[in-house]
């Protein structure tokens, strides 16, 4: 599938927890090799300037420059939700790499992501709860275009879509946004959140908060894809690192 997207901007995201405990990392293998946290790429992917289209096909091309292979969307991808939308990039960023999934949407969380999207900033999140969270922001123009400034374009020297990312040098705020998305979790236990208004999506991802009552799930969306995605083996590795804004 392949649509076209306007060019927009987007804010720097912020995270705010402390993550505990031990996180897996992918395989090895040429199809999931990708680059994980705690490293990030050199660069932008594109430095294309005027007014790119956000397409699958872009997509593509920037991840097989990490050695990932191509974007495979669900057939009902267009009856989706921007929300449910999120969550199935979200995933299959994750999962192409060798990560767990993110397990769903939970109203809770998705109410505070709305918030986010509503006043176009970071979504807050629940006072209590959780183990560890993280929040993204876009003011892009559909789920591929955010997709894109979040993973592909939140370092320097490219369309410099993350605008607390310096064009030269180096920001504790560049690739943050990618780092929060690809954040390794303990056996999927993750639930995430996606908000969205016109023009403005949030999402969040929670490590150890409840899965009661989750509206959409991973797990249930695997039936609408041709070929299954599917989670490479992981090895241990301990990340206690601390995200922050």
């Amino acid at each position: 599938m392949s649509e076209t997207f306007p060019v927009t901007r987007f804010l720097a995201a912020a995270a705010v927890a402390i993550a505990l405990g031990s996180f897996g990392v992918a395989s090895a293998s040429a199809a999931t090799a990708g680059i994980l946290p705690p490293a990030n790429p050199v660069a932008d992917c594109d430095a294309q300037g005027g007014q790119p289209e956000f397409t699958i096909k872009r997509l593509d091309g920037c991840r097989a420059k990490e050695s990932v292979g191509r974007l495979a969307l669900p057939s009902n991808w267009s009856a989706l939700s921007r929300p449910q939308q999120m969550l199935v990039v979200t995933d299959l960023e994750r999962v192409n790499r060798g990560l767990a999934p993110v397990v769903g949407l939970s109203p809770a969380l998705d109410r505070l992501a709305a918030e986010g999207a509503q006043s176009r900033n970071d979504p807050p999140f629940p006072s209590s709860g959780f183990e560890w969270a993280g929040g993204v922001w876009s003011g892009g123009d559909s789920t591929i275009a955010a997709d894109y400034g979040w993973m592909y374009d939140d370092g320097p020297n490219g369309l410099d879509m993350n605008e607390d990312c310096p064009t030269v040098g180096r920001s504790s705020s560049c690739w943050l946004h990618r780092d929060i998305i690809l954040r390794k979790g303990a056996g999927g236990a993750l639930v995430g959140g996606g908000g969205y208004r016109s023009g403005s999506y949030a999402f969040e991802i929670l490590s150890g908060y409840s899965r009661a009552g989750l509206t959409f799930t991973w797990a249930r969306e695997l039936r609408y894809f041709v070929t299954k995605p599917r989670v490479e083996p992981l090895k241990g590795h301990r990340d206690n690192r601390r995200i922050a804004s």
